[in-house]
């Protein structure tokens, strides 16, 4: 039985990265490659673990029990991927639906936490969330700005240098700054936006979640 297990999964470990190749698609010809070589292996592993002498076993149970640990770590990140890549599926093609944000940030906090479980350093997490965290923060300061904006309607030429890219560096002592510096008025909803911006930071979570959609 395992020896017809070892050839099929030799035989996929061929033709399905060479099936994505061909159609171009790379990641999933990575992905089909990393899961069927790990496959493979452990389909042989019983092998390994039964060898004794020279007091190996104990270090190579040792091995496999890590091993599979990581295989649970793997298979939960692999559950923390496809639960968005499924709800996207979802809503694809249907008029006035999305995903709501905090659906999508709540998902990208499963992924971190398993990110973390498998040894990803600070920098290379941030660099796979960077994206979307820079997104919603931009669309953070967008909600100042337009807060701004209906609350300061006369001065329309002063916002826009509040409207410019440079703002999306800004933090909210900078923005009380030009508030205070250009006599803009800060009304209620101008507050409850730059503490959503606060929050968002120090948290990666939405402070409102009823004033945003996807």
């Amino acid at each position: 039985m395992m020896r017809y297990l070892n050839i099929f999964l030799i035989a996929a470990l061929v033709v399905v990265p060479a099936a994505f190749g061909v159609a171009g698609k790379s990641s999933e010809m990575a992905i089909a490659t990393v899961a069927i070589a790990l496959a493979l292996s452990f389909a042989n592993i019983e092998r390994f673990v039964r060898f004794k002498g020279l007091g190996f076993e104990a270090e190579l149970r040792t091995v496999v029990e890590k091993a599979y640990a990581a295989i649970a770590e793997l298979k939960e990140l692999g559950l923390c991927l496809s639960s968005p890549i499924v709800d996207g599926l979802a809503v694809s093609g249907r008029m006035l639906q999305y995903i709501h944000l905090r659906h999508k940030l709540e998902s990208v906090e499963k992924i971190v936490a398993t990110l973390k479980k498998l040894g990803a350093t600070p920098p290379e997490i941030a660099e796979v969330t960077g994206t979307i965290m820079t997104r919603v923060t931009h669309d953070h300061l967008d909600h100042i700005f337009y807060a701004l904006q209906k609350a300061n309607g006369d001065k329309v030429q002063v916002l826009k240098a509040l409207g410019d890219e440079r703002m999306h560096d800004w933090d909210n002592s900078r923005i009380d700054h030009f508030i205070a510096e250009h006599a803009l008025v800060k009304d209620s909803d101008t507050v409850e936006a730059m503490l959503d911006l606060d929050f968002f930071r120090e948290n990666k979570k939405l402070r409102r979640n009823e004033v945003w959609q996807s």
